[in-house]
């Protein structure tokens, strides 16, 4: 979409059209808020909705009666219409309808895949036959750090995998590619008549007076662990039995760059003291790069490096204070889970970013400190989600003597040192 913009085009029409299009905003924030007049957190619910149809545009608020299992009902908004999944190189339009309850963002949406016709609901670990989705995500959700475009990103990656949907076989030759629209699913639909009851039987309502997320008993996984899917991909042995070596790329800006100057001085050298016949060790570090490089510079390296088996990614630090946290957060989840898609046998790893005891940014110090926790905490949940690990950084704190460069900015030796060895503990978990 970037590569258009402004080719041949007057500003007056830019500027027409940037109007019209915050009207048309205003708009519909106005509707969703007489939509949503009982919603109990009406103006969070609000704030979330317009994220997600401003990102993806094929999902449509509607308002419709959603049946509970106890045979009560309740007007309810449902966001209904497509996502984009990329599965084997194709792009697929998945529909979905997410209902919202009016306690949400305390409580999950309730998510279902709503096949068209012409398809039929494949059935697996986080489908079943009624199309109900089931994910940790919605398992272990909480406001915050929990959101719709978070939960939409991790449904792309989960059905990049495993399709909840396939098409019908159909008499004639080609297969009818996947509508946006059609005649809804009876088997699924509140309200409708259907041969099977349109939900399984949960526990009894809680507090809140919705049942809780369980998981199904059957073939669901447990979610003791925080490991959601698996968080390796299956070791591939070579001729005489040695393991494959992993491929480890860190991307990120000055920090990164940085600690690669800095392992080289030290003992353990640029591979951190991991052997080579376990994992490879590639540093792609940029002073001053932002978020909006990021992709750009992963897919540059594409064409030098075998894709990686860990992908770390130290970044954000740049952009905070730039645009509101929602907008960066946003951003950051969606291009996670994109490049989750580009390299999908990965293990992404967040590492936090880390405090500074000066922000170049004109915002208020105290300020920047609680946007850098809030995209830590957001972002971090967010990785769990799609299989992904968390660099934490605990002691890197401006408070420690001796960490931080003079310019309160860069991390001095020494806590470069530390940064590379909290990159280490965790690399070590998974080569």
């Amino acid at each position: 979409g970037d590569l258009w913009q402004g080719w041949g085009r007057g500003e007056d029409w830019v500027s027409r059209c940037g109007e019209r299009a915050a009207a048309a905003m205003a708009l519909s924030e106005s509707q969703l808020k007489k939509m949503l007049g009982k919603y109990k957190y009406r103006d969070l619910t609000v704030q979330e909705t317009v994220s997600v149809i401003t990102q993806y545009k094929d999902l449509k608020p509607v308002m419709d009666g959603y049946v509970f299992n106890d045979g009560s009902s309740r007007e309810l908004m449902s966001l209904t219409g497509t996502i984009p999944v990329i599965y084997r190189g194709n792009t697929y339009n998945i529909p979905i309808c997410l209902w919202l309850l009016d306690t949400y963002p305390f409580n999950p949406p309730i998510c279902f895949v709503k096949p068209t016709s012409s398809m039929t609901i494949k059935t697996g670990k986080h489908v079943d036959a009624n199309g109900k989705i089931y994910l940790p995500y919605l398992h272990e959700w909480k406001h915050p750090q929990s959101d719709l475009i978070g939960l939409i990103q991790v449904m792309i990656v989960v059905f990049g995998e495993e399709p909840p949907v396939f098409s019908r076989p159909t008499i004639s030759a080609s297969y009818p590619p996947y509508q946006a629209t059609g005649p809804p699913n009876t088997s699924y639909m509140p309200g409708m008549p259907s041969g099977m009851p349109p939900y399984p039987p949960g526990p009894p309502p809680n507090s809140s007076g919705y049942p809780s997320y369980p998981f199904p008993s059957g073939p669901f996984p447990a979610t003791t662990s925080t490991q959601h899917y698996p968080s390796q991909p299956p070791v591939t042995t070579m001729a005489d039995g040695r393991r494959k070596q992993k491929q480890v790329w860190i991307c990120g800006h000055s920090y990164v760059f940085w600690a690669e100057k800095r392992a080289l001085e030290r003992s353990f050298g640029p591979q951190l003291g991991i052997p080579l016949e376990d994992a490879k060790l590639h540093w792609i570090g940029k002073s001053g790069m932002t978020w909006d490089q990021l992709t750009p510079t992963l897919l540059h390296a594409r064409r030098r490096l075998s894709d990686p088996d860990i992908l770390v990614v130290h970044l954000g630090g740049n952009d905070l204070g730039t645009a509101s946290d929602l907008d960066i957060i946003n951003r950051m989840k969606k291009d996670l889970g994109h490049l989750k898609q580009i390299f999908r046998n990965s293990i992404l790893v967040w590492s936090n970013i880390v405090p500074r005891k000066v922000w170049n940014q004109e915002v208020p110090h105290k300020l920047m400190e609680k946007s850098r926790r809030r995209v830590n905490r957001e972002i971090s949940f967010f990785i769990k989600g799609i299989g992904g690990s968390v660099i934490k950084h605990d002691s890197l704190v401006p408070e420690s003597p001796g960490l931080f460069h003079l310019d309160g900015v860069l991390l001095s030796e020494s806590g470069t040192d530390v940064f590379n060895l909290d990159l280490l503990s965790v690399l070590e978990t998974l080569v």
